[in-house]
């Protein structure tokens, strides 16, 4: 079991990681560039958690541009993990394992996973939620849990947008945080401001040096002329996640939509049953889906690396719904329920070839694609 899933895990992220596309794309060639040296990276932090990785792994092994695929593939794949353990947490482990690989093989994170950008971390929503329920379920070494939770809800801080997802959750647990916080002793307390302000420290100088770096750590866009476009960019986006992108050949085939058809309806029912459950976790999905749609129509610095989460969470809980239906209305014929599960599993493995061939085989060759991966080691 250990072993396929490892072998799986190198295929979908790691094979073919700088032979699949005849060479690398101008952003991938910057992003090694910013990650050259200490001074570079604290001059410029954003993305400053993934810059810092690919430059020890190019001073420590060899400096090239395949280290910025690697470190976003490792990013990926500890995206799906925290997926797989949210959905587990929500649904049961039949219908996370179920849409994890349907989030795992999504040409949504496969496209993010492997580009040679730190844009994988705008699905940072994961780490949010994730941390949330780690630290509810524990009731051992909870103030180790609240460092180590801390210090990542700082250091997200850096990755474009993430600040409002991180605002959004804090509105929501306010009274929750209030308690914690009244808690703790002083000494923990004044260590849990001070790493907060340890991790934030280069961001800090760095914005009061350039307070351009405060626009980019808020996705929002460096010049208003951006804002003329904001009302085609938000009905573009919302016609790319259901029916029609915009063709951009980094991040698409054609103008083939983010989710397919399978995805689009199990999509919708979950965000109904979502909406009717009425929770703080209908305000988070719903409000950080709202976010990152208007961030990303602003043209900031935010792609749409950060709808990817919330879109396959509503999958995972249209599933459970429909899976969990379908076992009431048949409770004791086995027939029936082994039907209804392999429906949902069919449906499933047709959509998760589609986006393997997708990525794989449609637009590695497609020669839009082929002609802005044209860079190479120099």
């Amino acid at each position: 079991m250990v072993a396929s899933l490892v072998l799986i895990t190198y295929l979908l992220y790691f094979n073919r990681l700088g032979t699949l596309l005849p060479g690398y794309n101008v952003t991938e060639v910057t992003t090694l560039k910013n990650a050259a040296n200490w001074h570079q990276i604290l001059t410029d932090p954003v993305s400053l958690p993934y810059r810092s990785i690919v430059w020890l792994l190019t001073a420590a092994l060899h400096r090239s541009i395949l280290m910025t695929r690697v470190v976003a593939a490792c990013f990926g794949l500890v995206m799906a993990l925290l997926f797989f353990a949210i959905t587990r947490s929500w649904c049961g482990f039949r219908t996370a394992f179920l849409t994890t690989i349907m989030f795992a093989t999504s040409a949504g994170l496969l496209h993010f996973a492997r580009l040679g950008t730190g844009q994988v971390l705008q699905m940072g929503m994961l780490v949010l939620l994730a941390g949330a329920l780690w630290y509810r379920r524990q009731r051992k070494h909870r103030i180790l849990i609240a460092y180590v939770l801390v210090a990542a809800c700082a250091l997200l801080w850096y990755t474009p947008g993430m600040l409002w997802f991180e605002l959004l959750g804090l509105l929501l647990l306010r009274q929750v945080i209030r308690s914690q916080l009244r808690r703790l002793r002083t000494q923990h307390l004044a260590a849990v401001i001070a790493l907060t302000l340890l991790c934030l420290a280069p961001l800090l100088v760095a914005a009061v040096r350039a307070p351009r770096v405060l626009l980019q750590i808020t996705g929002l866009p460096q010049a208003l002329s951006s804002l003329s476009h904001f009302g085609s960019n938000l009905a573009n986006i919302i016609l790319a996640m259901f029916i029609h992108s915009n063709g951009r050949p980094l991040l698409w085939v054609g103008h083939a939509p983010l989710l397919d058809a399978a995805e689009v309806i199990l999509g919708f029912i979950g965000a109904y049953y979502v909406y009717r459950a009425g929770s703080p976790r209908t305000t988070y999905l719903f409000g950080s889906l709202g976010i990152g749609i208007i961030l990303v129509a602003l043209g900031g610095s935010v792609s749409f690396a950060c709808l990817v989460p919330a879109l396959y969470i509503f999958i995972a809980i249209g599933i459970d719904h429909f899976l969990g239906r379908w076992l009431t209305v048949f409770p004791r014929n086995s027939f029936a329920q082994a039907a209804g599960i392999s429906l949902v599993c069919v449906m499933i493995g047709f959509s998760v070839l589609y986006q393997v061939r997708t990525y794989f085989i449609a637009w590695p060759y497609a020669p839009a694609t082929r002609a802005v991966f044209n860079k190479h080691q120099s």
